[in-house]
């Protein structure tokens, strides 16, 4: 009977174990980042013109799922696109294309606390609202036009990984997306976005019980 306890005992805490994980709280919070892209031809994270700068404005709300890997999940604005430039005839060429995206990532963080270094990846869906191409001769700007997002196949799935660390309510991180070809019957140019992102967290409750706590023990 006795050498039956320890197995009940091990029985118990494994079933126990995901309403432990479940009793761990959510965090979320604003996002903002800045982005370098470009467009390439069918290659996957590949580099090709000039960086075409732009912001990344979103939500981040981060699900666990053990004490070291939860998931990622933040809406966000995202503008890609392209800029080349031709020395010879002096022409430059901007290419922006605004984008909501998806993202749905696996974060592992290298502490279980979770602070520290952790990677990040997964896909993202996006969304096009529409764009603009605006092209200058000898540095003065001779069109500016935009890109109707009617007829157009305005869904994109890319795939993402990163590498950042998070600190208290702060989490930053240095992100590489790629978007696919992989539904799609026809090969299209592959936005590639480098970017870094920085959001910031609200205090989860057992943050704020601990923190009255120790403002109780002070007092």
């Amino acid at each position: 009977m006795r050498s039956c306890l320890p197995f009940r005992a091990n029985l118990i805490a494994l079933l126990l174990l995901p309403l432990t994980v479940a009793a761990q709280e959510s965090r979320n919070g604003p996002k903002i980042g800045l982005g370098i892209s470009t467009q390439t031809a069918g290659q996957f994270l590949a580099w090709s013109g000039l960086p075409k700068v732009g912001p990344i404005m979103g939500w981040s709300f981060e699900a666990p799922v053990t004490s070291q890997v939860s998931l990622l999940i933040e809406p966000m604005y995202i503008t890609k696109g392209s800029l080349t430039v031709n020395s010879q005839y002096k022409t430059r060429t901007s290419i922006t294309l605004n984008y909501l995206e998806m993202p749905i990532l696996v974060k592992v963080s290298t502490n279980p606390d979770p602070q520290g270094l952790f990677i990040s990846g997964g896909l993202m869906y996006g969304y096009y609202l529409g764009g603009r191409v605006k092209n200058f001769e000898y540095g003065q700007l001779v069109s500016n036009g935009t890109f109707s997002a009617e007829g157009t196949n305005r869904s994109q799935f890319s795939a993402a990984l990163g590498l950042g660390h998070e600190i208290g309510h702060w989490m930053w991180e240095l992100r590489g997306q790629s978007s696919l070809n992989t539904f799609q019957p026809v090969v299209r140019s592959h936005n590639v976005v480098y970017s870094v992102q920085v959001a910031w967290r609200f205090a989860t409750q057992a943050e704020k019980e601990q923190k009255r706590l120790d403002k109780e023990a002070q007092d």
